[in-house]
């Protein structure tokens, strides 16, 4: 793998396992999106909806196998980069592109309605992303994920499904299970998601001693510079962060949700 004089890696890093996952989600999502035209109505799609959706699909290869990702095992700020792409950018374009496709959810066998349903609720959806969050961002659970490749593997794949959760009571259709009906409600609903990764943030980016003790080991390096390379973590998804999430309250606030067309 080549490298700068600083020890940052340049090459992309390709998972076989991640693009085949890739490949087949988008597959899927094609075969869908072209059903969705023949079906009843009882959603409406778009080419925007299909570019989304592959844009997020191009997201995560972004995070996870170009230099971001090849840099997250020795740069604090990287791996948070990846974190934030996942979350703020990955998630919210995957949710917008297949909620174009759902039918009614209500229409589903009730055990699958139910769970739907418990796991969409506000509360619930903040409240297990926010817990994810912090919960790996926590020293000994950061560091277990750096000095294993499948329990690093494991963390992407929570903030991912942790933030589905988080958009998905803003971005869902109205009618839709789970989702905010009021601006207010998305208001309070962002504000609470924004605080957490600011609070999160804050203190990553202020704290006077190294809090990850993996990236010491890294060659090239020195207290000094992960420590520096710490504070730049910090406002990585502290600043950028809130700036994503006063865009996203914008648009959503900003505008009705769409009354998508029930099938019959």
């Amino acid at each position: 793998m080549s490298s700068d004089p600083t020890g940052f890696a340049w090459e992309w890093e390709v998972a076989t396992p991640l693009v085949v996952a890739l490949v087949m989600a988008e597959v899927a999502y094609v075969i869908a999106w072209v059903g969705k035209g023949r079906g009843d109505g009882s959603a409406r799609r778009s080419w925007g909806h299909l570019v989304l959706f592959t844009l997020g699909i191009l997201s995560v290869v972004i995070a996870l196998m170009s230099p971001i990702g090849a840099n997250d095992e020795r740069l604090l700020s990287m791996h948070m980069l990846a974190h934030d792409i996942l979350i703020w950018i990955t998630a919210p374009l995957l949710i917008v592109g297949v909620a174009a496709l759902l039918g009614d959810m209500h229409r589903l066998p009730t055990p699958l309605r139910g769970a739907l349903a418990f796991l969409t609720r506000p509360m619930v959806a903040l409240l297990v992303s926010t817990v994810l969050l912090w919960l790996w961002h926590i020293p000994a659970a950061y560091g277990r994920a750096l000095e294993n490749q499948h329990l690093h593997d494991f963390e992407h794949l929570c903030f991912l499904a942790g933030y589905l959760l988080y958009w998905w009571p803003l971005l869902a259709p109205s009618w839709q299970l789970g989702a905010l009906r009021t601006d207010a409600g998305r208001v309070v609903y962002l504000l609470a998601g924004m605080t957490q990764s600011a609070l999160l943030g804050a203190l990553i980016t202020f704290h006077s001693t190294v809090l990850y003790r993996g990236y010491l080991e890294a060659p090239g390096t020195s207290a000094a510079s992960v420590l520096a390379d710490q504070r730049l973590a910090g406002m990585v998804m502290w600043i950028p962060g809130m700036v994503v999430f006063v865009v996203v309250a914008a648009i959503v606030v900003g505008r009705r949700t769409p009354e998508l067309v029930r099938s019959s």
